[in-house]
């Protein structure tokens, strides 16, 4: 057992329209697997491998509290502890991120009753369970409950929440029936680092950006450029809870910046100002950033985190000008959408009336991808803005639900590989194990 010392986040939501998969964090409840319309088997192995490849340098789990345990002298105990629950976290997130990833992909979850997912998944033999799946992952329509959908914007538009993940109760029948190409191709792709900017002779490394005080705001300077915002709650528990980090890209979009300019700004606390009405509360921000290419990175509550590596938003702002990112509200129902507001945007920069005259919304382009870090990945895309690829990352909120299962159909019979009182293999069977080196200061979960 390998005792990490990486910091772990994680992610928790909520689907529209399919009440058991109600965390993004955990995978869906009992036997499942993937299907997708008029997809075939080979079509199924490829998408799974290829997401596993892509989140093979994610981590979960009780890192921190492990490292704390043997740096502080706690001794071996807490260690171990923490170890233990560290491989059973990691395990939740693999699964959980696979889910997603497929979600991205198009790719709805569907449920098996357990006596026929038992049957189905027996055995260690991938190829015997593959073909026994074939039959369900190539029929015309899901040959039982869709507990997860296709990506449908749920952090955006829908009721995803950022939390704790859920407990793991079955590994993904698909995992199992490709398992020996995921390790394969896993392994072959080999360990993935955050890349480190080559930064000229003599340039140090850019400090995160801080926000702009309220006492400074009247004296800011109007020929730099600014990004200004508001995060709601009901109550300061809300107002207080999350937070959002955005990275400045490269003129292609890579999140790696050569030239030593300010590349992440972390909005949460603390805060320009703060206010509310009643039980509404607000927080504001302004921050005085270098012009460029702003991409939104991710959402965090607490030490959970959410990484959108899969489709991220991003914006420009230029030397001079003031980008109003808007107002996002923390909703005990989950989603965080973000509006615009041009009055709330004055308001903000009230005390320096020159920014306040020349504020414009940001104007948000979709669909800037990278390499996922951190503990759980996800995408976020700004309703009606532009992709950056011309088009839509995944179907969108608008999308048409995944078609039930036609009545009269019958899963086709499952014959098994192993005598019926063998023993099935482990439910929780971990994913390939990710890199350990990964660098948490490049990470997303780390910003």
């Amino acid at each position: 057992m390998i005792l990490r010392t990486f910091l772990g986040f994680a992610i928790l939501a909520a689907s529209p329209g399919a009440a058991c998969a109600a965390l993004l964090t955990g995978s869906s409840p009992g036997f499942h697997y993937f299907w997708k319309q008029g997809a075939t088997i080979e079509d199924h192995d490829a998408a799974v491998v290829d997401c596993a490849v892509r989140l093979r340098a994610m981590l979960n789990g009780s890192d921190m509290t492990t490292a704390i345990a043997v740096g502080s002298g706690g001794g071996i105990l807490p260690a171990l502890v923490g170890a233990v629950i560290d491989n059973y976290e990691q395990r939740q997130g693999d699964a959980a991120n696979m889910e997603g990833c497929m979600a991205i992909g198009g790719w709805s979850v569907v449920g098996i009753a357990g006596s026929e997912g038992e049957a189905l998944a027996t055995g260690d033999v991938p190829a015997a369970i593959r073909e026994r799946l074939k039959p369900f992952v190539e029929a015309p329509a899901p040959l039982g409950p869709v507990l997860r959908g296709p990506f449908s914007n749920e952090l955006a538009v829908g009721d995803f929440v950022v939390e704790k993940a859920r407990d793991l109760e079955e590994t993904s029948i698909s995992y199992r029936a490709a398992e020996d190409q995921i390790k394969a191709a896993v392994s072959a792709a080999g360990k993935l680092k955050p890349k480190k900017p080559e930064l000229p002779e003599g340039v140090k490394a850019p400090k995160r950006g801080k926000v702009v005080k309220l006492k400074d705001l009247a004296a800011a300077d109007p020929e730099r450029a600014y990004i200004a915002f508001r995060l709601i709650g009901q109550g300061w528990s809300m107002a207080k809870a999350i937070s959002l980090t955005f990275r400045r890209l490269d003129a292609a979009g890579s999140e790696v910046v050569h030239d030593g300019a300010m590349t992440i700004v972390g909005i949460g606390s603390p805060a320009t100002a703060k206010g509310g009405d009643g039980d509404q509360k607000y927080q504001d921000f302004v921050f005085a950033v270098a012009p460029g290419l702003w991409k939104f990175a991710g959402i965090t509550k607490y030490q959970y985190a959410a990484s959108l590596c899969f489709g991220a938003p991003a914006f420009n702002v230029a030397a001079g000008e003031v980008r109003f990112i808007g107002t996002m509200t923390n909703r005990e129902e989950g989603g965080y959408p973000i509006a615009a507001d041009e009055a709330v945007a004055r308001e903000i920069l009230a005390a320096n009336p020159a920014l306040a005259e020349k504020v414009k919304p940001a104007e948000w382009t979709n669909g800037f991808t990278s390499d996922c870090f951190g503990s759980y990945a996800y995408a976020y895309e700004i309703p009606g803005a532009p992709f950056v690829d011309k088009s839509a990352l995944a179907r969108t909120a608008t999308q048409s639900q995944a078609p039930a299962a036609v009545p009269g159909d019958a899963p086709p019979a499952i014959t098994s590989d192993v005598p019926a009182s063998a023993d099935a293999p482990s439910p929780d069977a971990p994913l390939p194990d990710a890199p350990t080196d990964t660098n948490p200061s490049e990470s997303v979960a780390d910003e």
